[in-house]
């Protein structure tokens, strides 16, 4: 193990023992004595980096689930409410994003592309085991009990497709990606092959008929795994924790293109002010300009009222005040994605 792995292991052991007092300044502590953000200078290519005449690059992705994302979440969240929060903020989000012209890949849970369903909708696909992993916890009855079978308009912490819409009409050229169709653990050692394929078939059935294809994978809960079942269904990039927080996107051993996972724009409940949020993304987006790489911001649309108004506006306005200076390119992961790969392959 490296000296950065092995800092990073203690940190984060550390780091789970502390009260949020502690932790809030140990994070501040950490991030202002060492090179935080870490940024890898090892895969710099040759010649031109991003689209266009950009030093660095922002992908910005929102993990797009309402309630199936909290259902077996071991944070007690309740998912009605947490759905109910991400439809209110949904409108301020897309005017927003509007505004700067900012792009954003929506990393959709499958089952949100669909109008309605019956019981006999999913007894086709294989079930996920019992399991418990860091974030979630699965331990009785079916994985879809919390399905209520019925249509959008009676159910809409579980059915999405009037903002599949709204994406869709933006004048903005979102991006429409993958989070699993119910929003599993996509690991290797909790989710059999069969689910992980019958998950992407769902997926790609469910995003078809809307004319759209998955290209952008992000994994639920950080589970990370089957990346052989996302290129056989021509995934082509996926965002993934790495051991650096910015870095040039790099082709895997699956010839996917991985995508770091920078930051979370959320508010962390350690009590930061507005201001010191702000200047701490500012300072991923700055050194991602400097050392030529890729910031990758994620988000939840259920993003507390707090930091959607007084922190969120400011880091976009920031970026695009960056990318209008061409400075910063701002694309969604699938064109970032397609732009490595055919640097790649020299065209």
């Amino acid at each position: 193990m490296s000296v950065r792995n092995s800092l990073s292991t203690l940190y984060a052991k550390c780091y789970q023992k502390c009260s949020p007092g502690l932790k809030s300044i140990l994070s501040k502590s950490v991030f202002t004595l060492t090179d935080k953000p870490s940024v890898n200078h090892s895969n710099h290519p040759i010649g031109k980096k991003f689209p266009g005449e950009y030093k660095g690059a922002l992908v910005i992705t929102a993990d797009f689930e309402l309630g199936w994302g909290w259902c077996y979440s071991k944070g007690n969240e309740n998912p009605s409410g947490m759905a109910q929060r991400a439809r209110k903020n949904f409108p301020v989000l897309m005017n927003m994003f509007e505004a700067y012209r900012m792009p954003v890949t929506w990393a959709t849970v499958g089952h949100l592309f669909l109008r309605t369903c019956t019981k006999r909708s999913h007894t086709w696909m294989h079930r996920i085991p019992y399991f418990e992993s860091k974030n979630l916890k699965y331990d009785r009855g079916d994985w879809f009990d919390v399905d209520p079978y019925t249509d959008w308009d009676r159910a809409r912490e579980w059915y999405g497709p009037d903002l599949i819409e709204m994406i869709l009409n933006s004048r903005i050229a979102h991006e429409i990606g993958c989070h699993t169709f119910s929003h599993i653990d996509f690991s290797y050692t909790k989710c059999p092959p069969e689910v992980a394929e019958d998950e992407m078939k769902a997926c790609i059935d469910a995003a078809k008929k809307w004319g759209i294809a998955l290209k952008s994978f992000v994994f639920p809960a950080g589970t990370y795994g089957h990346f052989e079942m996302l290129k056989k269904y021509g995934f082509t990039n996926y965002r993934m924790k790495l051991n650096y927080d910015l870095t040039y996107p790099f082709v895997d051993q699956h010839g996917l293109i991985a995508l770091p996972s920078s930051s979370s724009l959320e508010n962390n409940g350690l009590g930061w002010s507005a201001d010191y949020c702000i200047k701490r993304y500012k300072k991923y987006i700055d050194k991602a300009i400097q050392n030529e790489v890729l910031c990758h911001f994620w988000f939840h649309p259920s993003v507390d009222e707090w930091f959607l108004n007084n922190v969120f506006p400011h880091i976009v306005r920031y970026a695009a005040e960056l990318r209008d200076k061409k400075l910063l390119c701002i694309e969604t992961a699938g064109t970032v994605a397609e732009f490595v790969t055919s640097a790649q392959r020299g065209i």
